[in-house]
């Protein structure tokens, strides 16, 4: 059984498609595009978190979120997205979270 799982990374979709724990994509399945809101929920989480680092000619460094509320917001936006996906993919794949989240 192929595995989706969550993992937060710069400038990554924090699905990766796995197989035997090898990588074999990155991104949303085609067969889970039709799923539009959880395929809007990840582009948001992805941009979002890619604006939390300092990414240019000089550094590479985590800054972070500009509040507290932003945090609990993104938090909340994550584990929709993990519940969604869970819903929809839990059947034909397995769901792993990266501890981390």
């Amino acid at each position: 059984m192929k595995k989706l799982r969550f993992m937060l990374e710069y400038n990554c979709s924090p699905i990766w498609v796995l197989n035997d724990d090898a990588l074999i994509d990155v991104g949303l399945p085609e067969d889970l595009l039709q799923y539009q809101e959880l395929a809007r929920l990840l582009d948001e989480i992805s941009t979002e978190y890619d604006g939390l680092f300092v990414n240019n000619e000089i550094e590479f460094a985590y800054k972070g979120f500009s509040s507290k509320e932003e945090e609990i917001a993104f938090d909340k936006k994550i584990r929709k997205a993990i519940n969604l996906l869970k819903k929809v993919a839990g059947e034909k794949y397995m769901i792993q979270v990266d501890e981390n989240i």
